[in-house]
């Protein structure tokens, strides 16, 4: 449905699923969709996170829910908390390009590098400083 333009209705479909039958990848999906209203899916992605406060994947979806409501910090600060809990690629991205557009082109930079390192399986080897 989101794909074919249906995003509203898509947002409506996965609240009340999610309300009865919890899953991470779906809810990867509701902060991914834009609603009709994003304030409101903002909150009611909030009220989730009083039941499962360390769940990596919500906070993702409240990192980017919050950027569609332009909360730029509390974006910030979800996407830092889901990182914490676990390592994933996508919201090391998410973290990267936030700090980029906020300026914060060295921070951007090692997120990516850190994120490249991990995925690729780097050993921790001695580098030079700059």
């Amino acid at each position: 449905m989101a794909n074919l333009g249906e995003e509203a209705q898509t947002e409506t479909l996965l609240r009340k699923v999610l309300r009865n039958h919890w899953s991470d990848e779906l809810v990867n999906l509701y902060g991914r969709i834009e609603g009709q209203k994003p304030d409101e899916q903002l909150l009611i992605a909030e009220q989730w996170l009083k039941d499962r406060p360390n769940n990596a994947e919500l906070l993702l979806a409240l990192g980017r829910l919050s950027l569609r409501n332009e909360l730029w910090g509390k974006a910030r600060e979800y996407f830092e908390t889901s990182l914490r809990l676990r390592r994933s690629r996508e919201t090391l991205a998410e973290l990267s390009r936030l700090n980029a557009h906020m300026g914060e082109e060295e921070v951007s930079i090692k997120l990516m590098m850190q994120g490249l390192a991990n995925d690729n399986g780097l050993p921790e080897l001695p580098m030079p400083r700059a």
